[in-house]
């Protein structure tokens, strides 16, 4: 390892421009909450026991209707498995009737009453006056942007310590060994500190996405930071906030401890990133894309890795799944005649269709909204595959595939892309009827005992559910930072040899040659049926 200036984890305008906010916000998924909830005055006999049954309006959370209904986010999870990954407009919950929720909370507590692991344990956030007051002390400056302070540098002033602030842990202060990994979010601090935090409670105001997501991922990979800590780990993450104005980017990219990072994680999104990968490409050092889609950033820098599986990998997984299952049905696909999509509809014939002639079946025929009911078999099931990343075209082709079934009473399902869970226009009752299959990078297994102790360690830190971001932050922290603590420098290289299960994320790398950087092809298949995805493989 390089050898560096001690440093502290987060700079005191990140700490109190971030941690006011979660100390008043539920982050999770559907923050914003709704000012006033009707109860619903329809109830149900199911099972024995009487539920309410609320349909979900638009801005409505499981915080605010939980507080409706007198009763817990976890007692409305208990009964709704499906609201784990979010409300929607019009979806249905069930809420216990007064005279179950003791009941159902004490079953709710055995559930959660799970043996601690201490491979993976989860550290908790201490709140003590002594931490408060080693922050104020340790802390040496305070600048409009995240950024991390050498000892070197002259001390300013720290501004004092609001009561309404959570204290960080000792050790996000404290050096603690030699590790440095650099952290790019979109954190937009300038507007963070001018909005209005009781306007954004009651739902008069909303958080920009891109901030809420960068918050969330912070949350994920904190969490790893304390859980690998407990193990041994001996780091520093070096928090920025990618969404600066020009001369503010450039002015943090000129800081000479840049140079000095071990890893890079981000920037999350946009023109942020491209500036970020070509110096660390100058100066050699590993950097990670946790959302980029695209390969490109790969190309001649053996120094990249991206977690996101590309759609050309996606495509891939989803013809080999489809090949090995369906030979012998009448498979087709859809062709969009945009360019974009075109890569992935090769993409898919040409892994196809010599696995399904090996089969002596049948190879994949292409079709189009015009020649659909040409293509369409009596006899077979159809397997019809929409290979795109439009959402209009993905939209209207399961239109036309459900409307075609209903009319026909044909056999068909419909294929895609791991967007199909990101199209709000995608009707699910569509999906449902068309047993939709598509292959995706994320998959969450709520019945895992450690997914289930995370999810609890996340309620009691943050008192709201974990997003996508909060999982995805959670697995890239824990896979790279693991890493660099077993292998060093090293890491990099020994990245196709870890493979490795998050809570989310598979990682499987791969290195398309030796010059550039490596993709992560962990890619499973998931399945719609009773309105939620499984996974099948």
């Amino acid at each position: 390892m390089k050898k560096k200036h001690h440093v502290n984890l987060l700079s005191l305008s990140f700490e109190l421009s971030i941690m006011i906010l979660l100390s008043f916000l539920p982050l999770g998924p559907g923050w914003a909450q709704s000012s006033s909830i009707k109860k619903s005055d329809k109830i149900e006999t199911i099972d024995g026991k009487k539920f309410f049954i609320h349909s979900v309006e638009k801005g409505q959370t499981l915080y605010s209707i939980s507080k409706t209904y007198g009763t817990t986010v976890d007692i409305i999870l208990a009964n709704n498995q499906d609201a784990i990954d979010g409300l929607k407009s019009g979806d249905r919950l069930k809420i216990p009737y007064s005279g179950n929720t003791e009941a159902i909370k004490k079953e709710i507590e055995k559930q959660t009453a799970l043996p601690q692991k201490p491979e993976k344990d989860l550290a908790a956030k201490p709140s003590s006056e002594d931490t408060t007051k080693k922050r104020n002390s340790e802390n040496k400056s305070r600048s409009s942007q995240i950024t991390s302070t050498t000892k070197e540098k002259k001390a300013e002033p720290a501004p004092p310590v609001l009561a309404a602030v959570p204290s960080i842990p000792e050790e996000a202060v404290k050096p603690i060994g030699d590790i440095h990994v650099a952290l790019f979010l979109p954190l937009d601090l300038a507007l963070v500190e001018s909005m209005d935090v009781g306007k954004i409670v009651q739902g008069e105001e909303k958080m920009p996405e891109e901030t809420k997501s960068g918050i969330e991922f912070y949350e994920g990979i904190k969490m790893a930071f304390d859980s690998l800590k407990k193990q041994g780990f001996q780091g520093y993450l070096h928090v920025y906030d990618s969404n600066l104005d020009s001369a503010a980017f450039i002015k943090v990219m000129k800081n000479p401890e840049l140079k000095e990072m071990d890893l890079i994680i981000g920037p999350l999104y946009g023109k942020r990133f491209d500036p970020v990968l070509k110096f660390a490409k100058e100066n050699k050092i590993n950097i990670v894309s946790p959302n980029a889609f695209g390969n490109n950033m790969l190309l001649g820098n053996a120094h990249a890795s991206k977690v996101t599986p590309s759609y050309v990998t996606q495509t891939e997984e989803l013809a080999k799944y489809t090949a090995e299952n369906f030979a012998g049905q009448n498979i087709i696909i859809f062709n969009s005649a945009n360019p974009k999509d075109k890569a992935y509809l090769n993409t898919f014939k040409r892994i196809a269709n010599p696995i399904l002639q090996k089969s002596k079946a049948d190879t994949v025929k292409e079709i189009t909204f015009v020649t659909l009911s040409n293509f369409i078999s009596k006899t077979k099931p159809n397997i019809v595959v929409i290979p795109s990343t439009n959402q209009s075209f993905v939209t209207e082709a399961a239109n036309k595939l459900f409307l075609h079934k209903q009319e026909s009473k044909d056999s068909i399902i419909a294929l895609g892309f791991s967007n199909f869970q990101d199209i709000e226009s995608l009707d699910f009752g569509y999906l449902n009827s068309l047993h939709a299959i598509i292959s995706s990078y994320s998959f969450v297994d709520y019945t895992n005992t450690e997914t289930k102790r995370f999810i609890q360690k996340y309620r009691d830190e943050y008192k709201t559910e974990p997003s996508s971001h909060v999982f995805s932050g959670f697995d890239v922290g824990y896979f790279y930072l693991e890493g660099l603590q077993k292998y060093g420098n090293s890491l990099q290289h020994k990245l196709p040899e870890l493979k490795q299960k998050g809570i989310q994320t598979e990682f499987n790398f791969y290195q398309s040659d030796i010059n550039s950087g490596y993709e992560n092809k962990g890619v499973g298949i998931m399945k719609f049926e009773n309105f939620s995805y499984s996974r099948v493989k």
